[in-house]
């Protein structure tokens, strides 16, 4: 059974417009099976799938876009036709382009793409006021729930709580969140229960899967893309300097700058820019970089100790924070505050809220926040994962706690 994800339903919103909605993600993220979750949920309507690993399909397409009525079938009806991996066709954009202006009131057209930075190299038309682009991640919060059968009553995660469930499932979700910490929530991931097994899918996603990503990149240095990927993981959370990574790998700038562009339209991870009012007081332009998925990240570094004996569980669930903010408000209206004299605030969303991440309330320090209430009116939200039951000035700031 093919389990439903949270952007089938954004997508079946979009069904009946002219748009080509197009799901972008990482491999492995679960983009030919929400295909087939939309096939089996669409059978009241003509709707029809397409793999173009499939030599005889990708043939004909590439021939002539008209060629898909060959596969599909003509009829009087209008068509909705799922087709995975788009990206393998010699010119994606033509072909997408061209049933839009030709046969938009004859076909609907759904398709998937692996690779952004493949895709942008073949999406020559920009297909502007043609396409709808749907983000699939691995897993969020509530899908891994849903997927491991756990039901949590009055569960509730939405921008105005954030969170919020009955304490009483609070060692459920704590289990949960410390499973998502170490082993990231890619589906095939958390569908397998056996540990040793969680950690082979997750080095065959790093060495078979971005293998492919980078080949298709065009990056010949693999094993120099591998070092740049392994010492960006050690940097979550942190200030990313090129200068500073190029000078540590021994290799060029330009090297670095095109491993990060490729890194990033694989959605191996993101960039967060700085938010700054007073160019010239707040620091600077240098981004911080997180991984979509914790598991991917410590996989790289090969390291999947439990939480409670980790040096890093507070990065990883900052980490964990920034997808929950992602998920929520879209991760382009996120960004981070930093002074120049290292004050420091982890997010800031929709240039509206400020976040801070703390593993736990005791590593609170209240009077490190006074600046930044000082110079800007935004509520301070602290997203605590566990307890340590410290006092705090309720009046002052907002405590989310997780478990």
């Amino acid at each position: 059974m093919i389990l439903k994800r949270e952007l089938v339903d954004p997508i079946k919103e979009n069904l009946f417009n002219d748009y080509v909605l197009i799901i972008v993600g990482a491999r492995q993220t679960g983009k030919t099976s929400l295909l087939l979750y939309l096939k089996e949920d669409l059978q009241d309507q003509n709707v029809s799938y397409i793999s173009l690993e499939e030599p005889d399909f990708l043939s004909l397409l590439n021939t002539h876009p008209e060629n898909l009525f060959d596969i599909v079938g003509r009829t009087k009806e209008r068509q909705i036709v799922l087709i995975d991996e788009i990206q393998y066709l010699k010119d994606p954009s033509h072909f997408l382009k061209y049933h839009f202006d030709f046969h938009r009131d004859k076909l609907k057209l759904i398709v998937t793409g692996s690779s952004a930075f493949y895709l942008d190299q073949k999406f020559k038309d920009s297909l502007a006021g043609r396409k709808r682009i749907f983000f699939l991640k691995p897993l969020n919060l509530k899908e891994v729930l849903h997927f491991k059968g756990l039901k949590i009553p009055s569960l509730s995660i939405n921008k105005e709580n954030f969170i919020k469930y009955p304490l009483l499932y609070k060692k459920e979700i704590k289990s949960v969140l410390k499973e998502i910490l170490i082993f990231g929530s890619y589906p095939a991931v958390v569908l397998e229960e056996n540990i040793e097994e969680k950690k082979n899918i997750l080095f065959d996603l790093i060495d078979s899967y971005t293998r492919k990503d980078i080949l298709e990149a065009g990056i010949q240095a693999r094993e120099d893309y591998f070092r740049f990927l392994k010492l960006l993981a050690t940097q979550i959370g942190n200030l990313v300097n090129i200068t500073e990574i190029s000078s540590t790998l021994a290799l060029s700038r330009y090297k670095i700058e095109k491993f990060i562009f490729a890194g990033l339209k694989s959605f191996h991870f993101a960039r967060l820019t700085p938010f700054f009012k007073n160019i010239r007081k707040e620091l600077t332009k240098t981004p911080k970089y997180y991984f979509f998925d914790c598991g991917f990240r410590n996989a790289l570094l090969k390291n999947f100790q439990p939480l409670d004996l980790r040096e890093d569980k507070g990065v990883l669930f900052e980490n964990f924070v920034f997808n929950f903010l992602g998920d929520l408000f879209g991760y382009e209206n996120l960004q981070f505050w930093r002074s120049k004299d290292k004050n420091e605030i982890d997010f800031i969303v929709e240039q509206r809220l400020a976040i801070e991440v703390k593993y736990s309330d005791r590593l609170i320090r209240p009077g490190r926040y006074q600046k930044f209430l000082t110079k800007y009116n935004f509520p301070l939200y602290f997203f605590i994962f566990e307890r340590g039951h410290k006092q705090m000035p309720n009046d002052q700031f907002n405590f989310i706690y997780f478990s």
